[in-house]
């Protein structure tokens, strides 16, 4: 996103200033909000601690799924708000401000869904290293992909890195949903469906390294009940449906 931005408004005069300022302003807001996470989190832990993780793990799951509904014809739209904004900026009936605020509620949104992300793969058990591995390599794919939506060359390989990071996001979605609805079952808040339906544990265990990031990338689980069956689909499901309907809005907009 923010390639995209640097690019559209690049004719303005110090707009990567302006960028720069809005996406530091944007990481302090998403930090102040991983605090009142991690405080509310604190407070209410003892009490329904299961309710209260599936809860926060479905919300992860829900805004996922609305994430990837959403960037359906974002590109198109960003870059034609962008294009407006900019044309006032250049014209001087806009404050170069609204640049800033533009960055700054950007980052904000997509720090609170990586803050919210982390937060739903923390029953994963990985260790602080594992961590900052996914750390530095996410951090450096993401500037990667960006200087290259920002140099141009998104006209041949964009179509291919958000169909990738599409299918992993509805993934990882139903992931979530999955792993929700194996907290709600063995804790006893669902009574139905509870019942593991196969054990593929002496293929990949839970524990492994390989489960690990099988579990956090596809929500995979060597012993899956019917109700985490049922999460997983219906989240795939609903999800590539509501893509199909932002899809035909986008080309409606647009067209």
């Amino acid at each position: 996103l923010l390639g995209i931005i640097l690019a559209s408004t690049r004719h303005i005069k110090d707009s990567k200033l302006y960028v720069i300022a809005g996406a530091m302003l944007g990481v302090v807001l998403s930090s102040i909000f991983a605090f009142f996470i991690r405080t509310i989190t604190v407070a209410y832990g003892t009490y329904g601690d299961e309710l209260f993780d599936s809860c926060v793990i479905l919300l992860t799951a829900i805004i996922i799924s609305w994430t990837v509904v959403w960037m359906q014809g974002y590109t198109k739209k960003i870059k034609s708000d962008l294009g407006e904004i900019s044309k006032k900026i250049t014209t001087g009936t806009a404050s170069k401000i609204l640049l800033v605020d533009i960055v700054a509620r950007t980052i904000l949104r997509e720090g609170a869904e990586i803050i919210l992300l982390i937060y739903g793969i923390s029953s994963a058990s990985l260790s602080a290293s594992e961590y900052i591995i996914g750390l530095v390599v996410g951090s450096t794919s993401g500037f990667v992909v960006g200087m290259i939506i920002y140099s141009g060359l998104v006209k041949f390989a964009g179509k291919y890195i958000f169909r990738i990071s599409t299918v992993l996001l509805i993934l990882i979605a139903a992931g979530l949903a999955s792993e929700a609805a194996g907290i709600l079952t063995s804790s006893g808040i669902i009574d139905f469906y509870r019942e593991t339906l196969w054990d593929t544990s002496w293929i990949v265990d839970n524990s492994s390294m390989i489960g690990k990031l099988l579990r956090i990338t596809v929500g995979y689980d060597s012993k899956p009940n019917g109700m985490q069956i049922i999460f997983y689909f219906t989240t795939i499901i609903f999800t590539l449906i509501m893509m199909k309907i932002r899809t035909i809005l986008a080309r409606r907009q647009y067209a």
